[in-house]
C-alpha cells in the first residue's frame, strides 16, 4: 500500500516518531519530499547511486574489456575457461536491472562504456564487456517519462577504446534519446532544485569525463561533480578517506562519496576462488552503513552515495541515505533499518 512520505516513522515498540518516512515508496520518493527539502539545492540532498550500474549486463562468456591490464587480456585469450570466471567473480558490482535500481531508490547511474574492433557500437563494460548500451539506457528514458518528477545523475565515468568519432556518436544518442529533459550547465547550483528542476521539466544530468563535452551547454564537466575513488581494500581507511572527503568536499559543487572497497590483482590472486560479494561487500556494507548514519546532508555534507549491491536486505542502503534528508527537517532521526 502506497504511504505518503509525510507519515512518521514508527519504531521498534511500536510508538510513532515526529520524523516523517521519506523511503516508504522508493519509486517515487524525489516526487514525495517535502516542500521545505524539494526547495533545497539538488547538491545539499542526499541521494543513493549504484557503483558501476550496467554490470548486471555482463556474463561470464563475454570478451574481456580494454580496461584490464594487457598481461590479462593476453592471459584471458589464450585460457579464456580460466580467465573469464575468475573475472567475472570481481566484475559484477550490482544483479538488479538498471529499472530495478530506478525503482529501488537509486538516482545516481555510474557508467563504463567501450568499443569493440571493427564494431561502431558501444558497450557497457567494467573487466568484462557488458550489453550494447541502447536497450539500458531507453529503458531509463522510459522510467524518467513514467515518474516525471523525479531526477536523475547519469555519469559517464571512463571511456575505452573512443576516438572522437565514438564521443560524436555517443553524445549524439544520448541527447536525442533524454531530449527535452537536459538541465543545461550552470557554474553554481544554488537554484537548482528539484521544484526548479520540476518547473523546467528536467530530469537528467549529464556528467561526462571527457573534454569531448566542453563544446555543450548540457553535459556537465567532471569538476563540478567530484567523484574520488578510495582505492582500497582496508576497511578503516575507506572510512578516513570517506570522512577527509566531506571535509574538503566544495559547498558549491555536486559531490559523490564512494562507499566501496577495490579489489587489487595481488588481493584477488590471495582471493583466488572468492568474489567481489562474498569477500568484500560486507565488510564494506559493515562500516558504510553506519557512516552513512552518521553523517548528514546539507550545504558540504552528504549528497550522492554510491555502493554496490544496492538491493540487498530490500535496499537497505539507498533506505537509509535517503532517511538522512529528514535531518534537515530539524528533526531528531530515528531511522535505523535492520542489516
Amino acid at each position: 500500500m502506497s504511504v505518503n512520505s509525510e507519515s512518521a516513522v514508527i519504531d521498534v515498540n511500536g510508538a510513532q516518531n515526529d520524523e516523517p518516512n521519506l523511503c516508504e515508496n522508493l519509486d517515487t520518493w524525489m516526487t514525495r519530499l517535502p516542500p521545505r527539502l524539494r526547495s533545497l539545492p539538488i547538491t545539499s540532498l542526499a541521494i543513493p547511486g549504484s557503483h558501476n550500474t550496467m554490470t548486471y549486463t555482463i556474463e561470464r562468456s563475454n570478451d574481456v574489456g580494454p580496461d584490464e591490464p594487457v598481461p590479462i587480456q593476453r592471459f584471458a585469450r589464450y585460457f579464456p575457461i580460466l580467465a573469464k570466471p575468475l573475472i567475472f567473480n570481481w566484475c559484477v558490482n550490482q544483479y538488479e536491472s538498471v529499472k530495478d535500481q530506478l525503482d529501488g531508490g537509486i538516482r545516481y547511474l555510474d557508467l563504463r562504456v567501450a568499443t569493440k574492433a571493427n564494431d561502431d557500437k558501444v558497450y557497457f563494460l567494467h573487466g568484462l564487456y557488458g550489453a550494447e548500451i541502447t536497450q539500458p539506457l531507453q529503458e531509463v528514458a522510459d522510467w524518467l517519462t513514467a515518474h516525471p518528477n523525479e531526477v536523475i545523475v547519469i555519469d559517464f565515468q571512463h571511456f575505452y577504446a573512443f576516438a572522437d568519432a565514438h564521443h560524436r556518436s555517443l553524445i549524439d544518442y544520448v541527447k536525442y534519446l533524454f531530449r527535452g529533459k537536459l538541465c543545461p550547465v550552470y557554474s553554481k547550483f544554488d537554484h537548482i532544485s528539484l521544484q526548479w528542476l520540476s518547473s523546467e521539466r528536467y530530469q537528467v544530468f549529464i556528467v561526462y569525463r571527457n573534454v569531448a563535452a566542453r563544446n555543450y551547454n548540457d553535459l556537465w564537466p567532471s569538476g563540478l561533480w567530484p567523484t574520488p575513488w578510495p582505492n582500497t581494500v582496508n576497511a578503516d581507511k575507506l572510512i578516513d578517506f570517506l570522512n577527509d572527503g566531506l571535509q574538503k568536499r566544495s559547498r558549491n559543487f555536486g559531490y559523490v562519496s564512494q562507499c566501496l572497497l577495490t579489489p587489487s590483482t595481488s588481493y584477488i590472486v590471495k582471493h583466488i576462488c572468492g568474489s567481489l560479494k562474498k569477500d568484500l561487500s560486507v565488510k564494506c556494507r559493515n562500516v558504510t552503513l553506519p557512516w552513512v548514519k552518521k553523517n548528514s546532508p546539507g550545504s558540504g555534507g552528504l549528497n550522492i552515495v554510491i555502493t554496490d549491491y544496492i538491493s540487498f536486505d530490500d535496499f537497505v542502503f539507498p533506505r537509509t541515505v535517503i532517511q538522512r534528508n529528514a535531518t534537515l527537517l530539524g528533526l531528531q532521526s530515528y531511522y535505523n533499518p535492520h542489516y
